[in-house]
């Protein structure tokens, strides 16, 4: 499915040098995209082919006449075109809007610009506005160059599935760390485990550093976050005093988190878990004993590809001493 998308600005050139390099360029080469620019000027039926008039009620700055907007905007869009104003009122531009936009046949990018356009056409003739962020460009050109760049990317075929798979945002989460050749750079070793071999523990290990890497950067993300019960019970709990409800730590125990995770995630003791959850009349599990966790193999296998103690019990989800006796069982008698 190939994507046209017609941008109406004042300012054509701008959109020259962006276009002709990198992917946007090899996906119109493609023929995945179609991406035409317009001057607005164009339909304009003076003479002086001018688009702007001062605002009814006074005030500073101009603002774009309705009519040659509106001719613009009518003669792109066609039949099927949805309109899309770049304004700094719009809703706020995210992966869940290029994902949705990607879907669409033909969209029409309006550069906003002065002090914006006439509120009749927004009416009449923009189906949805957008904004890129919370601050004020000149005009609407660099936030729909954006919105270009970061749906074309998505258009089917244009990147490998494979490679938008464990993007930033993609689950509503941030990627983990990337590392490449070669191993040691400056005295810093790359994990272990990417090393290891091991796919399913490599699986782990970038789910478990893109949860921690959104909780230490980007909170906000998570509670919309696609997180299971268990990932979500065990993340840090935000910075302050609040207590914590009994409804929380029943959650978190239902979801299968034994009471050490449960303490570190609310900053309690583990003993106070127990207790609270007695109280409330939920009945704890038996100790797992020597098959709780990762078995000694397992250990010594991640071990050897150097990661540390902390990492371990980090990378499988359970107590250093839990892995200092795994590590110990693993010794040859």
């Amino acid at each position: 499915m190939s994507l046209r998308i017609d941008v109406l600005t004042l300012f054509p050139k701008m959109f020259e040098s962006p276009f002709a390099e990198s992917i946007v360029a090899r996906a119109r080469a493609a023929g995945q995209l179609e991406l035409a620019i317009h001057d607005i000027r164009e339909w304009t039926t003076d003479r002086h082919r001018v688009v702007d008039d001062a605002p009814y009620g006074g005030g500073a700055g101009m603002v774009l006449k309705p009519e040659p907007l509106t001719r613009a905007i009518r003669t792109t869009k066609a039949e099927r075109g949805h309109v899309v104003l770049m304004s700094a009122q719009g809703r706020l531009f995210d992966q869940a809007t290029a994902r949705r936009l990607a879907t669409q046949r033909h969209l029409v990018l309006v550069c906003g610009h002065y002090e914006g356009i006439d509120e009749r056409v927004v009416e009449k003739d923009v189906d949805e506005e957008i904004s890129i962020g919370d601050f004020i460009l000149t005009g609407g050109e660099l936030a729909a160059m954006v919105v270009i760049d970061a749906v074309t990317r998505i258009v089917p075929g244009v990147i490998e599935t494979a490679s938008l798979e464990r993007e930033s945002h993609t689950e509503g989460l941030l990627e983990g760390p990337q590392y490449t050749r070669p191993a040691e750079h400056e005295g810093r070793r790359v994990p272990g485990v990417l090393l290891s071999g091991d796919h399913a523990a490599i699986a782990r290990w970038r789910r478990a550093e893109s949860i921690r890497r959104t909780a230490e950067r980007r909170p906000d993300l998570l509670s919309t976050a696609a997180l299971t019960p268990a990932e979500r019970a065990r993340l840090p709990r935000p910075s302050g005093t609040e207590p914590v409800a009994d409804a929380d730590l029943i959650a978190a125990y239902a979801s299968g988190v034994g009471s050490y995770r449960i303490a570190a995630r609310f900053g309690i003791s583990p003993a106070t878990v127990r207790s609270r959850l007695r109280a409330a009349g939920i009945r704890l599990r038996p100790p797992r004993g020597a098959q709780r966790g990762p078995t000694a193999a397992e250990v010594a296998r991640m071990r050897s590809s150097g990661l540390t103690i902390r990492q371990l019990a980090r990378h499988f989800g359970v107590s250093h001493v839990t892995i200092i006796d795994r590590l110990k069982r693993a010794r040859p008698a």
